[in-house]
């Protein structure tokens, strides 16, 4: 009795095993996104302010408080940016306070959306918080705003590196329509060495491997320079 019940054991436990080993991926499905892809994520300062830091300076007399100026003219003033490469991003507001996030720019191109400043106000419109991941810069390390590649390029480069599809930004439009309005799929990516770099936003995915991903495909040299991976590993 012993006997038989090990042997079934053994045998349900080589059965389990084999039929796992059969339906589970191949190492040619694994997800080709390392951590040497993940792009760079600078530090984030955080500020809080108690029951608020009065910026009613920032508002011209005369004029009601506008969030978005508030908001851009307080984070170049707080972390000595010039405030032409601040843009008002998005934002909202709660019961008890106002959000505000403030993105960088450079020569109308934005940078990507790890870069960015986040100002909380209270309803007296006084700073209670702020985060900022903004960088400085300097204009000799920022890449060409004119791509040297075309959409096309940088989509047929994302589609190999990441072995998936591209995917339009909006589900009704075809893949001639988008390219048609590439600049919106231009960002600038930040290194921790201080350059940036000029890069198409491209998401990629592959239903069948069950990936997805936001690549950053270099606009002149046509590598992804990064990605970002939307399925958990």
């Amino acid at each position: 009795m012993r006997l038989r019940l090990l042997i079934t054991t053994i045998f349900t436990f080589l059965f389990t095993f084999t039929m796992a080993s059969f339906f589970s991926p191949s190492s040619s499905s694994a997800s080709p996104l390392g951590p040497e892809m993940e792009p760079w994520h600078p530090e984030s300062k955080f500020e809080p302010f108690g029951s608020g830091l009065d910026v009613s300076n920032l508002t011209p007399v005369g004029e009601a408080f506008d969030i978005k100026k508030v908001a851009v003219a307080f984070l170049s003033q707080r972390y000595s940016i010039d405030p032409t490469s601040l843009f008002y991003r998005n934002g909202y507001e709660d019961d008890v306070t106002k959000h505000a996030f403030v993105g960088e720019i450079h020569d109308g191109i934005p940078f990507s959306n790890e870069i960015q400043g986040h100002v909380v106000f209270n309803k007296q419109n006084k700073v209670v918080t702020v985060s900022s991941s903004l960088v400085t810069i300097a204009t000799a390390s920022i890449s060409s705003s004119t791509p040297t590649l075309s959409l096309e390029e940088a989509i047929k480069s994302a589609e190999e590196r990441l072995h998936g599809s591209f995917v339009p930004p909006s589900s009704t439009a075809t893949i001639a329509e988008t390219v048609q309005d590439d600049r919106q799929f231009l960002e600038y990516l930040a290194s921790a060495d201080g350059s940036a770099t000029l890069v198409y936003a491209i998401s990629v995915a592959n239903d069948s491997e069950g990936t997805s991903f936001l690549a950053y495909v270099d606009a002149h040299k046509g590598s992804v320079a990064a990605a970002i991976s939307y399925v958990a590993q």
